[in-house]
C-alpha cells in the first residue's frame, strides 16, 4: 500500500512537472513575440501619424557656423598658473591644483593686474578651499568653478572686467 502511493505521488510530479513547462514555454514565446508585433504595427503607426499631423519634418537640417560674437574683444589674457589648494573636508590630505587663463576687452588689465592680483588670487584659493572630493566627482565641476571664479573677480575688482575663463590644469590629488 505505502509502495502504490509512493508510484502515484511519483507520476502527479512527473505530470505535474511536464505539465508546467507548456504554459512557460508559451510565456517565453509569446510574450516577446506580442511586444514585438504590437510596437511594429501599433505603436510606431500612432507615432509617425502624430508626428506627420503635427507638421513637423524630419528632414535634416544643415549646420551653420555660428557667428563669433565677442570673442575677439576679449583679447587681453592674463593667467593664474599652478594655484594649489587643500580641499575642505579632506584633513589637508587632499588638493587641488588649477591652472587658467582670464580674458577682458579691457586694454589696461595689466596694469590693474599689477595692483589687483594678489585680491583675484586670494578669491581663487577661497573658492577652491571651499570645495570638498564629493563636489569634485560631480559632473560640469568646472563650469561651476569657472563661473564662481568670473563672479569673485567681479566683486572683488567691483566690474566685471573678465569675460571668459579657460583652464588649462584642473588636477585633484
Amino acid at each position: 500500500m505505502a509502495d502504490e502511493s509512493k508510484e502515484q505521488a511519483a507520476n502527479a510530479s512527473a505530470k505535474g512537472g511536464r505539465g508546467a513547462i507548456v504554459p512557460l514555454l508559451l510565456v517565453v514565446v509569446l510574450v516577446p513575440a506580442l511586444s514585438y508585433a504590437m510596437t511594429q504595427f501599433l505603436i510606431i503607426p500612432r507615432i509617425e501619424a502624430a508626428v506627420a499631423s503635427s507638421g513637423h519634418k524630419t528632414e535634416p537640417v544643415e549646420h551653420q557656423e555660428l557667428p563669433n560674437t565677442h570673442k575677439a574683444s576679449a583679447s587681453h589674457a592674463v593667467e593664474f598658473k599652478d594655484i594649489v589648494s587643500n580641499l575642505a573636508g579632506s584633513m589637508k590630505s587632499r588638493y587641488i591644483k588649477v591652472s587658467f587663463t582670464a580674458y577682458s576687452a579691457d586694454p589696461g588689465i595689466e596694469e590693474r593686474m599689477e595692483h589687483e592680483k594678489a585680491k583675484l588670487l586670494d578669491a581663487t584659493l577661497g573658492i577652491l578651499s571651499s570645495l570638498t572630493v564629493a563636489e569634485l566627482e560631480e559632473a560640469g565641476i568646472r563650469n561651476r568653478v569657472r563661473t564662481e571664479l568670473l563672479l569673485s573677480f567681479e566683486a572683488v575688482l567691483h566690474a566685471r572686467l573678465f569675460e571668459e575663463l579657460y583652464f588649462s590644469e584642473f588636477v585633484i590629488q
